[in-house]
């Protein structure tokens, strides 16, 4: 593997992983058209596991509260919004696999995400008394997290969108959905480390250039983090609609 691949891998996954984007698409599609050959799990692994390091850094102390806590309310709020993305995953993860990651259906994520925004965005302005978490606001939350296992469709984008859809504010619901992912990341990693050819794993791997590309992908997920942030407060979602829109378009029409 040359050197430049990890690190500009690395520079996708996390700038991408939590804006309502699509990290997994645009890796897809970063692979297709620059002809990258070989197998990425052990990169894709690793990359998770950086974007998973930054979200425990920025919700540190939430993330603390829950372990020394763990009966709390929140934590019962994430055992049931995680509950359907594991049964889709168990039951489906292997059609999603072979059949939906191809590039067509990258492009149909991506034009499904700008449609998820387009009508999150119309609701919660009709939204007057936006509500708090509740069991019921969660599970469609979680159902739609599981949805999200699609590549093309952004985890972050669909469950924020549904999230303000089913009328939770803004804030509250950005939140949640990062924490959200965190079980659902780690999850993912287990469940790539159970399948995972060991023999092969290791074969053509950059050292010094996987390293780097860790690095690289925490920074940027970091960055990512602090900027969905920043957007959500300031800033509406409608804005990530077009490049969505062209790029599912483009994706499509050169897949």
């Amino acid at each position: 593997m040359e050197f430049w691949i990890p690190i500009m891998l690395g520079l996708v996954q996390g700038i991408t992983e939590f804006l309502p984007i699509s990290s997994s698409g645009h890796l897809v599609l970063l692979e297709h058209f620059c002809g990258l050959e070989g197998d990425f799990l052990f990169l894709n692994v690793l990359l998770h596991v950086a974007t998973l390091f930054a979200v425990i850094l920025y919700y540190r102390k939430t993330i603390w509260h829950l372990i020394t806590h763990p009966l709390c309310q929140m934590n019962k709020y994430l055992v049931i919004a995680t509950i359907p993305a594991v049964i889709f995953v168990v039951l489906l993860g292997g059609i999603v696999d072979t059949v939906l990651s191809s590039i067509t259906f990258v492009g149909i994520g991506f034009l499904l995400t700008a449609v998820f925004l387009t009508v999150a965005v119309i609701m919660s302005k009709r939204t007057t008394t936006p509500s708090q978490l509740n069991y019921k606001n969660v599970l469609v939350m979680g159902v739609s997290q599981a949805f999200a296992v699609f590549p093309g469709l952004s985890r972050s984008g669909t469950t924020l969108a549904f999230g303000l859809t089913a009328g939770i504010e803004r804030q509250t619901a950005l939140d949640f959905s990062f924490l959200m992912s965190i079980p659902i990341i780690f999850a993912s990693l287990v469940y790539q480390l159970i399948f995972a050819d060991f023999s092969t794993i290791f074969i053509d791997i950059n050292l010094i250039g996987t390293i780097i590309a860790f690095v690289t992908a925490f920074f940027s997920a970091l960055l990512g983090l602090i900027l969905m942030k920043k957007v959500v407060k300031n800033i509406n979602l409608i804005y990530f609609v077009p490049y969505l829109i062209i790029l599912g378009f483009l994706t499509m029409i050169f897949a």
